[in-house]
């Protein structure tokens, strides 16, 4: 007789295996099993939900009942958020040998290998240029695909990953893995990408490179768009693992065709310096003749005791590096130099190109960065220039050819006035990006309602650069603050908007007056303020006013704000413009302090001086809860276990983080003893 964990697994199997036939069936046009089959699962799920009514998910394939499936159901309105388990940290860049021979040495000496000892074992393979993915299985079944965004958090794509051919629905194996989160790069090969490119209508464009098209062919929120573009995946690492142990590389990759994954195509062992740059060199030879964009090669450490020893920063493993290969670098003329105003004032210089192939990319445009840096380089309007995709991405101005000048190039003079309000421009002491100090410059407008919409600010769902346009054009919108007096039928009115349209935008921005004070801070484009130093500063401010009345020397003695940044604090606060649209925003209704009382300094707050990390589900807290909840405690959260790590706040489905916090002896807590240490310490 099965146990009820038994059957609660089974539920979440069938469903997922129902979720997958629906898809196949609607989507992809090519069902795997007979009608038969399927109705005979959802019996099986029908019977079981039956006996756990509490197991019923809302997206259970039986409450769909009393109207069929069709492919609009697998569209989405938008991409849900996905935090990750364990973050998808990037990797160091070595931009050449030398580089890749000081990583080496670190290595070592993390290791404390001496004088003589041998190389640790390491493997090196291709870095695709390509759009990291995490494809997530539970009992062998596909359940969840996201992007890398920010590390952290990025966006649910599982209908989009569906489609690929080279990712399994479900694990060639027997017994497979209770829980497997494989991570990967989706990419376009060039001969995939060239008939996507010879597909496309004149109205649709073209792809600039494979990797924009692979980027494109993810985020879409119509699966039936993404099933048409042959995207690959090549898995690269592991996230989460419960119930399998691949502790190696080699073991991935060796284990990876049994599941029905496509193998790497290039994997080898190396046991030191020589033969890494001998299989560099080669790579690099070979590169352009290969069917696939690389950018790289990834060096990793084999074994995990030895990574474990060397151990993680903030955002990258000290045991794995991408070793970059040279820019690739093309000849064309820079037609013009135009300069472009940001949201802070700032004014930056753009080269406009001869368009030219670079690497498989069309470059027309690329950053000049300030005034000094035309002069530096001796740069002249039509003249010949060398470019480069800086890290095989960002293009770059190298240099004039000389040699080619035939007497037709002009100087660039650097506008004295703003080109988009015909303000004099000013240069602060010291700085060498002039700024237009005109708070009322529509372009800076724009990047500041942009900068307070923005996703790590207020996150104004359905506040895109389009509507921000039409908004600032029509007059609607000046500040951030007019945002929330924004008339209901004047945005329905607006061009490539509706009702429903404006009522969304309406709704929206009435959920940001529940954002946090330091995400409001962040919102308000204070020069030098990111969410870091936000969050830092509200820590200590704990309200608008005692922020505004600080001194500069009252916030340089904040943690990590030092003069530069507590000067521009003081000078924006200091602004009459600046404080009438506080005293706008407060009256919209937006937080003006922080959330409980500051603990981080107090030695007697419950969590005072202990580093957290937080992982799974929690029953009745979301993850920014959590961490809400342990700062307020005086604790610090840190997004990976280590051997400084103090507590680990563990909730289902706890993944690896719980593992290797047994291994290191971490205590672990769930919430509700959480709220019963910080309770009882307040109470007590």
């Amino acid at each position: 007789m099965s146990s009820e964990n038994d059957d609660l697994r089974r539920i979440r199997a069938l469903t997922a295996q129902l979720h997958q036939h629906n898809f196949r069936y609607y989507i992809l046009d090519d069902p795997q099993v007979s009608d038969a089959e399927y109705d005979r699962l959802l019996r099986q799920l029908q019977s079981l939900e039956k006996r756990y009514p509490a197991a019923v998910s809302d997206d259970s394939p039986t409450q769909k009942v009393g109207a069929s499936w069709t492919p609009e159901d697998f569209v989405a309105d938008r991409l849900p958020p996905v935090e990750h388990d364990v973050p998808m940290l990037s990797l160091e860049n070595a931009m050449g040998p030398d580089a890749a021979r000081q990583w080496l040495d670190r290595v070592r000496r993390g290791l404390k290998l001496k004088e003589g000892d041998s190389d640790p074992p390491m493997t090196v393979e291709y870095k695709f240029d390509g759009v990291a993915v995490s494809i997530l299985y539970e009992d062998g079944v596909l359940v969840r695909a996201a992007t890398r965004g920010d590390g952290f958090t990025g966006e649910e794509v599982t209908g989009n990953v569906r489609t690929i051919r080279s990712v399994p629905q479900q694990l060639a194996d027997e017994k497979p893995p209770a829980r497997i989160e494989l991570r990967g790069e989706a990419m376009l090969p060039h001969a995939d990408f060239e008939a996507l490119n010879q597909s496309r209508s004149a109205e649709e464009g073209l792809f600039a490179n494979p990797r924009n098209a692979a980027a494109g062919t993810l985020r879409q929120l119509d699966p039936r768009i993404a099933a048409k573009r042959p995207l690959d995946v090549f898995i690269y690492g592991i996230g989460v693992q419960q119930g399998i142990d691949l502790s190696s590389q080699q073991q991935l990759v060796d284990q990876l065709p049994r599941w029905g994954f496509n193998a790497s195509p290039f994997l080898r062992q190396v046991n030191g310096i020589d033969s890494l740059l001998e299989i560099y060199q080669q790579v690099l030879d070979e590169r352009e003749q290969l069917p696939f964009d690389i950018d790289g090669l990834v060096i990793k450490v084999e074994g995990a005791d030895l990574r474990d020893q060397l151990g993680m920063r903030a955002r990258s493993p000290r045991w794995a590096i991408a070793l970059k290969f040279p820019p690739l670098q093309e000849t064309t003329r820079l037609l013009d130099i135009q300069v472009q105003v940001g949201r802070t004032g700032a004014l930056t210089p753009v080269a406009h190109l001869e368009p030219v192939q670079v690497g498989g990319v069309t470059v027309s445009r690329a950053g000049l960065h300030n005034p000094k840096e035309i002069e530096r380089k001796g740069l002249k309007i039509g003249d010949h220039v060398v470019i480069q995709r800086a890290g095989d991405v960002i293009p770059q101005v190298v240099k004039p050819i000389e040699s080619l000048r035939d007497g037709t190039e002009k100087d660039f003079h650097f506008p004295e006035k703003c080109p988009a309000c015909s303000q004099v421009v000013w240069c602060p002491e010291g700085e060498v990006i002039p700024h237009c100090q005109n708070l009322q410059c529509p372009a800076q407008i724009r990047g500041r309602i942009e900068h307070f919409a923005s996703r790590r600010a207020l996150d104004i769902d359905g506040l895109g650069e389009k509507l921000i346009d039409q908004l600032v054009s029509e007059g609607l919108v000046k500040t951030p603050s007019d945002l929330y007096r924004l008339n209901l039928d004047a945005v329905a009115a607006l061009e490539r908007m509706a009702q429903k349209s404006a009522e969304n935008l309406i709704a929206a921005l009435e959920q940001t007056k529940q954002r946090s004070f330091s995400r409001l801070l962040h919102a308000l484009g204070i020069r030098h303020v990111g969410e870091r130093v936000a969050e830092l500063i509200v820590d200590s401010q704990r309200d608008i006013d005692t922020l505004m009345a600080a001194s500069i020397e009252t916030l340089e003695q904040i943690d990590e704000v030092g003069p530069a940044i507590a000067a521009s604090v003081a000078d924006f606060f200091s602004r009459a413009s600046v404080r009438q649209e506080i005293e706008s925003l407060r009256e919209s209704g937006l937080k003006m302090k922080a959330d409980g009382s500051s603990a981080s300094q107090d030695s007697d707050a419950p969590l005072s001086g202990l580093t957290v990390v937080i992982t799974g589900t929690l029953p009745n807290l979301s993850r920014d809860e959590a961490k809400a909840l342990v700062s307020a405690a005086g604790g610090k959260v840190t997004a990976s276990v280590s051997k400084s790590t103090d507590l680990l706040l563990a909730g289902e489905k706890a993944g690896s983080k719980l593992e290797k916090a047994q291994k290191l002896d971490v205590e672990v807590i769930d919430e509700a003893e959480l709220r019963r240490r910080i309770d009882g310490a307040t109470t007590s």
